[in-house]
């Protein structure tokens, strides 16, 4: 088998996270997304295509090493069809089965391990409670006769996770494929040639998510930390008093405590200093940051290099227990999560006492200055000279 993972999207909706990293290399249990692909895949697989930008250097920097990977760039964001359709050079003479992937999707290790074993075309499968926002399959005799993208009105549940395990008369389609409405060739147009003439069975999916926003990051991460278990790297420093859930993740050389208690589904990066009377309760903490003593962290991302200050707390419940929205790209989305912190990109700096309203997200570099209430994104550098900064600070 020869394997397809499409890893080009610019990830806008998952600022500030992607700011400074590609999409598919934001860690996950202490490994980027695409390496848990990638890893699911390789025993099966005797060659992976990874379709790029130029300038994703993050992703060629990880993956320059493993024998097994070519990258295949995407010069223009055409679509997902013409980002399949740049590795037909490379299979034209290849007549076995391609199983094609998502770079900003996690499915269960089974689950592709499952479809990979299979013989003939499959398309992998979900039962989705929004099947309206995907593309879903209209299945006859156990063959799928069409997909439908993102119906007004679904007749069916059975929606695609955008797995195919095909074979290499897909690119024949690809090179028909029409401009959508969009001013994209998108791929499912191309499965919609493609099975006409090409039978195509579904594979159903036990668990997928796919990843859009940055809370759909914590539902990957417990989906993985429930599959692998407790993960704890070298040298790590567990100080007397500290109390941990499993499952947890924690990179090596980390020093956590004393007297913190880090709940379960939880990750804490390389070389962190997690300090006294900390609480981190299913987050995310990448490499070398420093969480400072008698601070909480719930339900949020801290992104790597930051320093947060003594006695910051991260909110993650609304006074009216209502769900938490989050502005993206100037709408509002509601996540549908009743608990949800915040979201902070690389290499920003807490000053003492910060508070952190639920939902709200500081862009990598900030200088947050202490005892400051965030109820709006931090996108621009706060005014560190401010006399407001003497008393209460409420940054938008």
């Amino acid at each position: 088998m020869k394997t397809i993972i499409l890893a080009a999207g610019s990830g806008t909706r998952l600022k500030p996270l992607t700011e400074t990293m590609s999409k598919p290399m934001i860690p996950i249990a202490n490994k980027p997304l695409l390496q848990w692909l990638i890893d699911a895949v390789d025993v099966f697989s005797e060659e992976i295509f990874i379709v790029i930008r130029n300038d994703q250097k993050d992703i060629t920097d990880h993956f320059k090493d493993f024998p097994k990977i070519t990258f295949v760039y995407q010069d223009n964001p055409l679509g997902t069809a013409h980002a399949v359709g740049c590795c037909e050079r490379y299979l034209k003479d290849y007549d076995g089965p391609i199983l094609k992937l998502n770079g900003d999707d996690m499915i269960s290790l089974d689950d592709i391990n499952r479809i990979s074993r299979l013989d003939g075309c499959y398309a992998g499968a979900v039962h989705s409670t929004e099947p309206e926002k995907l593309g879903i399959f209209h299945v006859e005799d156990g063959y799928v006769k069409f997909v439908e993208e993102k119906p007004e009105k679904p007749i069916t549940d059975l929606s695609s996770c955008g797995m195919y395990l095909l074979n290499k008369r897909i690119f024949e389609f690809i090179r028909k494929t029409p401009l959508s409405k969009r001013g994209e060739y998108e791929l499912t147009d191309s499965i919609n040639m493609f099975i006409k003439e090409e039978k195509m069975r579904v594979s159903e999916v036990n668990r997928w998510i796919t990843i859009t926003y940055p809370w759909q990051l914590l539902d990957a991460h417990k989906l993985i930390l429930d599959q692998i278990g407790t993960q704890i790297g070298q040298n790590v420093e567990i100080k007397p008093g500290t109390h941990i859930e499993y499952p947890v993740a924690i990179g090596e050389g980390s020093v956590i405590g004393p007297n913190c208690f880090i709940r379960r589904y939880s990750t804490i990066g390389k070389k962190c200093k997690i300090g006294n009377a900390v609480e981190i309760k299913n987050s995310i903490v990448m490499d070398n940051s420093y969480v400072s003593h008698l601070s909480y962290v719930g339900d949020s991302i801290i992104g790597k290099n930051c320093n947060i200050g003594a006695g910051s707390i991260f909110a993650n419940l609304r006074l009216d227990d209502n769900a938490i929205s989050v502005n993206v790209n100037g709408s509002s989305v509601n996540t549908g999560k009743r608990k949800l912190g915040g979201v902070v990109g690389d290499n920003v700096r807490f000053g003492v006492n910060v508070t952190v309203m639920p939902g709200k997200r500081i862009w990598p570099n900030m200088r947050i200055p202490p005892c400051t209430m965030i109820i709006r994104d931090v996108t621009v550098q706060p005014d560190m000279k401010s006399d407001e900064n003497l008393t209460r600070n409420k940054l938008s």
